[in-house]
C-alpha cells in the first residue's frame, strides 16, 4: 500500500537518525504491532499521559502506511500533549515548537467553532447538538496542590477545548474541577464528552469485553450529571445497550476508594494497596503531623478523629488519575465534608511514586484536612489556606516558592497585599505568583509573631475586618503599611 504524503513526511521529521539494516516485517506484524500501538496509546490517553501515547504511536509509524484510524490517534495524542505543555509551570519551547511542527503534518488544531460530531457509525445512536447557550461559563475554584492552576482556570480551558470539540482535553479539564464545583451548563457539557468518548472506545476495533464494562460505568456517571436533559438520557440509554451488548459478562472496573489492605491508627484508615510497610509508615507519619498541624497552628489536638480520615495511596500516577479523575500531575489532594459546622467525612489521596509523599505532600494535604476543624464555621481566605499548607511540607519545597518570588517579582506576577487579602477565590491569572506570594506573606506574618498568633490574625479579620485584625494582632495601621514591610523584608540586604 502507497503511504500518503502526511504520513511520509511525518516519518521524515520522527526519523531523524539513521536505523540499523533489519529483515522487514511482513504486512501481518507491520499491522499487529500498530493496532498493539494504537491499544497502548488509548489507555495512556485514557490515564492523562499523553507523552507517553506520542511514544508509543511513533515507534510505529512507519508501519501505519497512512492507516486514517492511526493518524486520527496520533493527532488526538500530540493534541494532548500539546495542552499539557503549554499549562506546565515550566516552559519547554524547543518540544513545544517540536509538537507543533509535527501536529501541522497531520492539519493542525481543530478549527474554533467546529461543529459538534456525532456518534461513530457502529453504535446505532445519534448524539444531539447541546444547547449551552452563552451562560457556560467558569465556576469559583477550590483547593488545589502548589502551583497548580487554579478551578476557575481549569473550567475556562474545559469550556474552550470543548467548544472546538476537543472532547479528551475537556473531559480530563471538568474532571479535575468535580462535578460539585461545575453549572449545571458546564456538566451538560461534560456528560457530552464524556459520551461522545465513551461511543468511540465502544466503536473502536481493539474494544474488548472490559473496555466496553467500563465504558458502561462511565456513561452511568456521565448520565447522573444530567438527569433532566431528556436528549442526553436517551442517547446515553442507547449507548449503554451497545456497551452491555459487548460487555457480556466483563465487569467493569469500581471506582477505587480503598485499594488492597487497610492499616488503621487512632485518626488514620491508611489504603495502602498490598504495600504493608509503606502503609504502617504513612499512618505513623499522619498521626505525628497531626499532631504537630494542631499544636502549631492553635494547641493540644485532643481526642483522635471520630470521622477517621481515610488515606489511599495510589501505586502510580496513572492509578491516581483514574481513580480520583483528577490530573495525573498532582501528587496528591485532601477533601473534607463537613455538616452543621463539624467534619462528617475526611480523606486524603497519595501516590505511592511520589518520593516527597510523607516528608513533603501528606503534611501540606494533612494541614488542609486539620484547618477544616480550626475553622469548621468559616475557612480563611485561599492565600492563607495555601501559604499555611505548603508551609507544612519539606524545606525543598518551601525554597521552590522562595527562590521563584523574585522574578514574580520582576515580572509583574504579585499583587499588593489589599487586593491579595480581598481575593476571594484563587486568581484567574498570575497563579505562580499568587502562590509565592501567598507562602512569603503567611511567613513574614508567622515571624513577627508565630503560627497561633496568625491563627488567631485570621479569626480576628473574619470579625472585625483585615485592617482591625493587623492592628490588634500586628500592631500594623494597615494593610499598605504590612504591604510595604513585607516587600522590605522580602527583598532580602
Amino acid at each position: 500500500m502507497l503511504r500518503s504524503a502526511t504520513a511520509l513526511a511525518l516519518t521524515g521529521v520522527l526519523l531523524a537518525t539513521p536505523l540499523a539494516p533489519a529483515a522487514d516485517p511482513s504486512p501481518v506484524e507491520k499491522h499487529l504491532a500498530v493496532q498493539s500501538a494504537m491499544e497502548s496509546a488509548r489507555k495512556y490517553l485514557d490515564a492523562q499521559l499523553p507523552a507517553e501515547a506520542v511514544a508509543a504511536l511513533e515507534k510505529e509509524v512507519s508501519n501505519a502506511d497512512g492507516s486514517k484510524t492511526y493518524l486520527t490517534l496520533l493527532r488526538e495524542a500530540y493534541l494532548a500533549e500539546l495542552y499539557r505543555l503549554e499549562k506546565t509551570p515550566v516552559a519547554e519551547p524547543e518540544r513545544i515548537a517540536q509538537t507543533r511542527r509535527k501536529l501541522s503534518l497531520l492539519g493542525g488544531p481543530v478549527a474554533t467553532g467546529a461543529s459538534q460530531p456525532s456518534l461513530a457509525n457502529t453504535v446505532p445512536v445519534t448524539l444531539p447538538e447541546p444547547n449551552l447557550g452563552p451562560s457556560l461559563v467558569v465556576p469559583s475554584g477550590a483547593l488545589q496542590p502548589p502551583l497548580a492552576k487554579p478551578e476557575n482556570d481549569f473550567a475556562a480551558d474545559a469550556v474552550a477545548a470543548f467548544k472546538k470539540a476537543n472532547y479528551a482535553d475537556a473531559d480530563r479539564l471538568f474532571a479535575s474541577i468535580g462535578s460539585a464545583k461545575l453549572t449545571a451548563e458546564q456538566k451538560t457539557a461534560w456528560a457530552y464528552c464524556c459520551i461522545k468518548l465513551a461511543a468511540d472506545r465502544v466503536n473502536s476495533p481493539t474494544c474488548d469485553a472490559t473496555t466496553a464494562a467500563t465504558v458502561v460505568r462511565d456513561v452511568a456517571e456521565a448520565l447522573q450529571l444530567v438527569p433532566r436533559n431528556a436528549e442526553l438520557q436517551k442517547v446515553g440509554q442507547q449507548l449503554l445497550k451497545a456497551a452491555q451488548a459487548k460487555a457480556g459478562t466483563a465487569k467493569a472496573v469500581a471506582p477505587v476508594t480503598a485499594n488492597g489492605d487497610m492499616i488503621e491508627s487512632a485518626s488514620f484508615r491508611v489504603y495502602h494497596g498490598g504495600d504493608r510497610t509503606l502503609g504502617d509508615a504513612v499512618a505513623k507519619a499522619a498521626e505525628a503531623n497531626r499532631k504537630q498541624i494542631f499544636e502549631r497552628w492553635s494547641g493540644p489536638a485532643g481526642g483522635a478523629w471520630q470521622a477517621k480520615c481515610d488515606i489511599v495511596i495510589h501505586p502510580t500516577a496513572a492509578a491516581y488519575a483514574k481513580a480520583t479523575r483528577k490530573p495525573a500531575g498532582f501528587t496528591g489532594h485532601a477533601s473534607v465534608q463537613l455538616t452543621n459546622g463539624r467534619a462528617t467525612e475526611r480523606r486524603i489521596d497519595l501516590r505511592a511514586d511520589d518520593t516527597a509523599m510523607v516528608t513533603n505532600t501528606l503534611p501540606r494535604e494533612l494541614t488542609h484536612v486539620v484547618l477544616a476543624d480550626l475553622f469548621a464555621d468559616k475557612p480563611p481566605p485561599k492565600w492563607a489556606l495555601e501559604g499555611m499548607a505548603i508551609l507544612a511540607g519539606s524545606p525543598e519545597e518551601i525554597s521552590r516558592y522562595t527562590r521563584t518570588l523574585p522574578r514574580c517579582a520582576r515580572d509583574g506576577e504579585l499583587r499588593n497585599l489589599a487586593t491579595l487579602f480581598d481575593l476571594k477565590d484563587f486568581p484567574s491569572d498570575k497563579i505562580t505568583g499568587f502562590y509565592c506570594q501567598s507562602v512569603s506573606v503567611t511567613e513574614y506574618l508567622i515571624k513577627l509573631n508565630g503560627e497561633r498568633n496568625f491563627k488567631i490574625f485570621l479569626s480576628d479579620a473574619q470579625r472585625y475586618g483585615t485592617a482591625q485584625a493587623l492592628k490588634r494582632q500586628y500592631g500594623i495601621e494597615s494593610t499598605q503599611a504590612l504591604d510595604a514591610a513585607w516587600k522590605r523584608a522580602s527583598a532580602g540586604p
